[in-house]
């Protein structure tokens, strides 16, 4: 019988402890051990006996658990019960919301073994793990605005309000990026708004580039020279309709193994969560995650 730690926030945006006593008895009827975990404000606990360690969270809380696994995040796969308030990894793997379909999905993946699990090279900003995305500029402004409590009541829309708030003071502070291609070549401008993507989504179901993944081992980043209010509506709205935002946005895309900024510009947001800290570096970790699927 395989061990999970099923690791919850139980502050995330969507969190019911209906949902979660449901997907334990689902796990359980698949014959897996179950021991639930709540997150705290110092970040993941795991029982370190897990034989699979399963998030019902978000992108922030898989970062949470990612983070405290630390050089050990090889040794134990993961999967990713959608729940948190955008579902970026949990989305692009395909992970079943229904506790039941899940539940299977995970016991057939256990089964089949590593050879048919994904593999995604973990990417750190200094220190830190991006599991999906990481921005500086306007958008990051935004998620530092994000009411906790308001994220809980109406889950994304709440960050819909904050940009709506933060358009009557628009910050604009510009940067300068250097970095090194996937082809190896080096690089260096001067941006406003900076975009990372560690997977393929972006914000909810939309893409910046066509070459973000999950199991690519780079990550992609997209630099905007003028952070204006109708620079940052154009890119996002190519977004939303698939169109290449370097193109309609004047936008840069380039897939890097390595980004470096030259001063520390704030607020800094990471898998969707506002980031006090922050680092001048983009680079792989060496390491590799494995999501059971």
């Amino acid at each position: 019988m395989a061990a999970i730690d099923l690791v919850y926030n139980p502050v995330s945006g969507s969190f019911a402890q209906k949902h979660l006593t449901s997907l334990i008895m689902a796990l359980e009827g698949e014959g897996f051990e179950v021991v639930s975990l709540p997150t705290t404000a110092e970040g993941a606990r795991l029982s370190g006996r897990a034989d699979i360690i399963c998030v019902l969270g978000g992108d922030g809380t898989l970062r949470d658990v990612v983070r405290s696994l630390g050089d050990n995040v090889e040794r134990t796969p993961i999967c990713v019960a959608p729940s948190g308030t955008i579902n970026l990894v949990a989305r692009e793997l395909d992970y079943p919301r229904k506790p039941d379909d899940f539940a299977k999905k995970i016991a057939e993946g256990w089964a089949r073994g590593e050879e048919g699990w994904a593999h995604a090279p973990l990417y750190r900003l200094g220190e830190l793990p991006i599991v999906s995305c990481l921005s500086i500029g306007p958008d990051s402004h935004a998620v530092a605005r994000v009411s906790g409590e308001l994220k809980k009541r109406i889950g994304r829309y709440a960050y819909v309000i904050a940009m709506m708030q933060q358009m009557r003071e628009w910050p604009r502070a510009p940067m300068i990026v250097r970095g090194t291609t996937t082809e190896g070549e080096a690089f260096e401008d001067e941006a406003e708004a900076v975009i990372v993507s560690n997977a393929a989504l972006y914000a909810g179901p939309f893409r910046m580039s066509p070459e973000a993944a999950l199991h690519a081992d780079s990550v992609e980043v997209i630099t905007l020279r003028e952070g204006t209010r109708f620079g940052i509506m154009a890119l996002s709205l190519a977004a939303m309709l698939g169109l290449p935002v370097e193109r309609f946005a004047k936008a840069k895309v380039r897939s890097c193994r390595r980004v470096e900024f030259d001063r520390c510009v704030t607020p800094v947001q990471v898998d969707g969560d506002h980031m006090p800290d922050c680092a001048y570096a983009i680079a792989p970790s060496g390491l590799t995650l494995r999501y059971i699927v």
